[in-house]
């Protein structure tokens, strides 16, 4: 290992974001032990310290600081040397990751998936179901499904169309505490919503509606489990259309009409000749039906 090994820096980089020894270790699939070598390793061959150590975490030095904008630098590099490299990959075996949000990735992806499967035999599939947006820069997806409009110059997007949103809840459920039919009502039921997750609050503001997750009274981040505590007549929630009709969820007409979430499907422009991206993605314009 020599100074400019860019594993060097790379290392210097996560340590710096996790603020541990053990969290950067398992991010680097690296032992403990030996991360802690190198390091110790690196920071004789530059003769000073990057990162002052205590009971709290990693902390980095006013050395270790300074270096870091180059590392990040070298970092985008690599990356962009990554994606050229893997755009360029026209076969159609090894693996390609999906970024989709929880919902997608519970109640749409299930039904398609396996005939993506079986008509791609030597292909795999990783799908990461998270409601943050993942990043395509890093490499950390290949294709990702947004509800959001992209901003970013360097990816590569296709509308699918957009989702309807509305409230909606079991017939059981109505019957039991009645049909909000006003929003000052709607407060008054066991609404569904989310714990930390601030998107209904930021929504419900740009509606003039001063909606808090306080007034959630079953919260959770976790999105499916918020249509299943509907389908059991746990309360009423803000879902998509497509899904409240499926399981026979009856929408609710409270004064508020709620703005569709647009539908992308994204790559980056490095890697959008890549075929196996490119089969991953018309396969998913094709056969996805989010919209109603």
């Amino acid at each position: 290992m020599t100074i400019t090994d860019w594993q060097s820096w790379q290392m210097l980089l996560q340590i710096a974001r996790c603020g541990s020894l053990n969290k950067a270790a398992e991010s680097l699939n690296l032992s403990q032990p030996t991360l802690s070598r190198q390091l110790q390793l690196l920071e004789m061959r530059l003769g000073q310290s990057l990162f002052d150590r205590s009971t709290q975490g990693m902390t980095l030095t006013h050395f270790g600081e300074s270096l870091i904008e180059s590392c990040e630098k070298m970092e985008q590099i690599a990356q962009g040397i990554e994606r050229q490299v893997s755009g360029q990959d026209q076969s159609l075996t090894g693996r390609v990751r999906l970024s989709v949000n929880e919902l997608v990735a519970q109640y749409y992806l299930p039904e398609i998936l396996p005939a993506f499967m079986a008509q791609n035999p030597e292909l795999s599939v990783e799908v990461v179901a998270s409601n943050q947006a993942t990043s395509l820069d890093k490499r950390d997806a290949d294709v990702a499904i947004r509800m959001f409009a992209p901003q970013q110059q360097d990816l590569v997007a296709r509308r699918l169309g957009e989702v309807s949103l509305g409230f909606f809840a079991s017939k059981a459920y109505l019957d039991q505490y009645g049909v909000p039919d006003c929003p000052e009502a709607l407060l008054k039921h066991r609404l569904l919503g989310y714990d930390r997750d601030k998107q209904l609050e930021q929504g419900s503001a740009q509606l003039g509606w001063p909606l808090k997750n306080e007034d959630f009274l079953l919260r959770t981040d976790f999105q499916p489990l918020h249509l299943e505590l509907a389908r059991y007549d746990g309360g009423i929630l803000i879902s998509h259309k497509t899904l409240a009709a499926r399981f026979e969820l009856l929408a609710l007409d409270v004064g508020l009409t709620l703005p569709a979430l647009p539908v992308y499907l994204c790559c980056h422009r490095d890697v959008q000749h890549n075929r196996r991206i490119r089969l991953l993605m018309d396969f998913l314009a094709e056969h996805l039906t989010l919209t109603d």
